[in-house]
Order: structure tokens, then C-alpha cells, then sequence
């Protein structure tokens, strides 16, 4: 068990990493006319500037979850009943914004940023997968399936991190138009 308790912390905490990095998005237009600069700040407003926001509370998340680590059940529900569905809601304040946007760049930004919270929630069911092996016997079975679950992880949040580079490059070029 402690290489997959090994596992577990070292996907929790580039879980982290990742997700504070980069936790943007945008939300609905009011005209069919809006400048693209006048519609990235509404977006900033009602997206970017929330999920921000979102990081701190998921941080919290992540140390509670660090925290009970050694209490696999716990860690277990923990994870799935409260980590994925929070991450679940953070997806929708981007997805909602999805119909409203008017211009390109606002668009694209925001299907990264869907992409990106996608990666996330992705890598949050592998980690609950990992920390459900932990409740299992240590097996060699088990311990392959660790193995396996924590490169398909680290294979994510490569994809994570090319994401989050991807959507803060689009929020450099939109905040240098203004």
C-alpha cells in the first residue's frame, strides 16, 4: 500500500498544481455586436474571475483530502462524493457561458477553458480509482492496476498542463487588446 498511498499524494498534488495554475473562463454576451474587448471583460467577470476563485476553495479540498490520506475509506468518499461533484459544478459556470458568447477569441478561450476543467475532472476519477485500489488487498494485480492508473494520470496532466499554458497564452493576447 505504500507505493499506491505514494501514488495517490504525488496525483493530488500535481492535481493541484495544475488546477491553480490556470483556472480561467468566460460567460454570456449582451448584444450580438459586443466588442471582443468589452465582452473578455464580462467573461473575466462572470467566468475567470469565478472559477479563480474556485482554485482556493479546491485547495482546501486537495489539503483536506492530503490531510485524511491514511483513512483510504474516508480519502475514498471524500473524493468521490465531494472533490468530483464541485469540479463537476465548476464546469458548468463555463459551460453556461458557452451559448452566450459572441466572438471568436471569447469562444475559443472558453472551449479551452471546458477542455481544461474536462482534464481535471478526468484525472480526479483516476485518482478516486487509485484511492478505491487502496481499500482493495495488495495484490501484484492491485498494484499493476496502480501502476497503470498513475501513468494514464501523469499522461493527463501533461495534457493539463499544455491546456492551462494554452488557455493562459489566449487570456495574454486578449488582455493585451484591451
Amino acid at each position: 500500500m505504500d507505493k499506491q498511498s505514494s501514488y495517490m499524494k504525488l496525483t493530488l498534488m500535481v492535481l493541484l498544481i495544475g488546477l491553480l495554475a490556470a483556472c480561467n473562463s468566460g460567460n454570456e454576451a449582451e448584444s450580438k455586436n459586443i466588442s471582443v474587448e468589452k465582452e473578455f471583460d464580462e467573461y473575466r467577470e462572470n467566468v475567470l474571475e469565478p472559477l479563480d476563485e474556485r482554485s482556493f476553495k479546491f485547495a482546501e479540498m486537495f489539503n483536506h483530502s492530503a490531510s485524511i490520506i491514511d483513512q483510504p475509506e474516508e480519502a475514498h468518499r471524500y473524493l468521490k462524493e465531494e472533490v468530483i461533484p464541485f469540479m463537476e459544478e465548476t464546469k458548468k459556470i463555463a459551460s453556461e457561458a458557452r451559448d452566450g458568447l459572441v466572438n471568436e477569441e471569447i469562444r475559443e478561450l472558453n472551449e479551452t477553458t471546458i477542455k481544461y476543467v474536462d482534464l481535471n475532472l478526468a484525472s480526479l476519477h483516476k485518482t478516486t480509482e487509485l484511492s478505491a485500489l487502496e481499500l482493495e488487498s495488495v495484490t501484484e494485480e492491485t498494484y499493476h492496476k496502480a501502476e497503470k492508473l498513475n501513468e494514464e494520470n501523469m499522461e493527463l496532466q501533461e495534457k493539463i498542463d499544455q491546456t492551462g499554458a494554452e488557455m493562459d497564452r489566449q487570456i495574454d493576447e486578449l488582455s493585451g487588446e484591451q
